[in-house]
């Protein structure tokens, strides 16, 4: 059965059957890793060379909180198994403090599953947090969509985030960049990581203008081991940027947000 007769059958299924999620077994945390992508993209391929279907991603940013001006922010995140198989993907929850639960969800071939407020459903958490999804085995790969989003008396507001595997970490010789962004009284910037390293790190943002001139001091702050941290980045700024440093291995972000409708632009920090 190819793999658009097999969407028809499962998609009905999905439709009305709720994810087996269970406690991990022994599987542990470990880095964002090349093998992730191993048989699956190169250059040549008909798959991305950036982006696609991975057996490992991390997610690095997710929200299940009240936020300013009487937003409610939730996230919606799908998971589609690209292939002909059932097996189990890892999720672990990292906060400030570290990685701090994971649960299995086992996902059946080309099966698409969705939690469309992820950090309740899979782990009963509120407040924010990076999310590691990892099958362990570089053939069971899959593919992942999400998004932040808030319910107004206008509609919903959604902030696409993207995932990151290895190439989109941040690591000492290769910061990362997150280009276009401004803080004004029209709009606020939110910066955060995800880490990537069972080691405590620093990291440190660095501001600057659209002619590449510094904008103010740096701002450091200590990221935990498997942790996740984000901060409103302060100051005046206009169509500038802001140079992301780790001292071990980290996926970092920018979300700028207006502030009248709480809608996001989420930019995930360009490694260079």
């Amino acid at each position: 059965m190819d793999v658009t007769s097999r969407l028809a059958v499962v998609g009905i299924a999905a439709l009305v059957a709720f994810p087996a999620l269970s406690e991990v077994p022994d599987m542990s945390r470990r880095p964002l890793g090349a093998e992730s992508r191993a048989g699956v993209r190169s250059a040549t391929a008909p798959h991305a060379l950036a982006v696609g279907a991975v057996s490992h991603l991390l997610l690095p940013t997710s929200a299940n909180v009240n936020g300013a001006y009487g937003a409610v922010f939730k996230t919606k995140v799908s998971i589609f198994n690209a292939v002909d198989a059932t097996y189990q993907i890892r999720m672990g929850l990292s906060v400030a403090d570290g990685e701090i639960e994971a649960r299995s969800l086992t996902i059946g071939p080309f099966e698409t599953v969705t939690f469309n407020n992820v950090l309740q459903d899979v782990f009963g958490y509120y407040g924010g947090g990076a999310i590691d999804l990892d099958s362990g085995n570089t053939s069971h790969v899959f593919i992942v969509n999400s998004q932040v989003y808030v319910d107004t008396a206008s509609g919903r507001y959604t902030t696409a985030v993207q995932f990151a595997d290895d190439l989109g970490a941040v690591v000492p010789a290769r910061p990362g960049f997150v280009v276009g962004v401004s803080i004004n009284g029209s709009s606020r910037t939110n910066v955060g990581c995800a880490s990537n390293s069972g080691y405590d790190q620093t990291i440190t943002f660095n501001a600057f203008d659209r002619n590449g001139y510094t904008v103010g001091s740096p701002f450091s702050f200590i990221l935990k081991a498997w942790g996740w941290g984000q901060v409103s980045y302060t100051g005046s700024l206009t169509n500038g940027g802001i140079l992301i440093r780790a001292t071990q291995n980290a996926v970092c972000y920018g979300v700028e947000v207006n502030n009248l409708s709480n809608d996001g632009t989420f930019q995930l920090a360009t490694p260079f």
